[in-house]
C-alpha cells in the first residue's frame, strides 16, 4: 500500500516539474518576442534591401539574356537564341512576378509584407 501512496506523490511531483517547465518556456518565449521588436524592424529593413538589390539584378539579366537570345537567334544559332529568350521570359514572370504574388500572400493571410 505505502508503494501506491510513492508512486501517487512521484506522478504528483512529476505533474509539478512539467507544469514548472512549461511555464519557464511560455515566459522565455515571451519576454525573447516583447525584446526582438527593433531586432525585427532592422531585418524588415534588410530585407527590403536585399529584395530591391535582388530585384534590379533580376531586371538586368532578363534585359542581357533576352538581348543575346535575340541577337543569336538573327545571326543563326537559332537553337541557343531561342533557349535564352525562353529563359528571359522564364526569368521575368519569376523576378517580376515574385514580389507580386508575396503582397498577394500577405494581404491573403493578413501578414505585413
Amino acid at each position: 500500500m505505502k508503494q501506491l501512496g510513492l508512486f501517487k506523490n512521484q506522478d504528483r511531483i512529476r505533474y509539478q516539474y512539467s507544469q514548472l517547465i512549461f511555464l519557464f518556456i511560455t515566459v522565455s518565449i515571451l519576454f525573447f518576442l516583447v525584446n526582438s521588436v527593433g531586432e525585427a524592424r532592422d531585418l524588415v529593413d534588410a530585407a527590403q534591401s536585399a529584395q530591391t538589390m535582388f530585384n534590379r539584378i533580376g531586371v538586368a539579366a532578363i534585359s542581357i539574356g533576352i538581348t543575346l537570345g535575340g541577337i543569336l537567334f538573327a545571326l543563326g544559332a537559332a537553337q541557343i537564341g531561342r533557349m535564352l529568350l525562353i529563359s528571359g521570359a522564364i526569368g521575368a514572370v519569376a523576378v517580376l512576378g515574385a514580389p507580386a504574388i508575396v503582397n498577394l500572400l500577405g494581404r491573403i493571410f493578413g501578414a505585413s509584407v
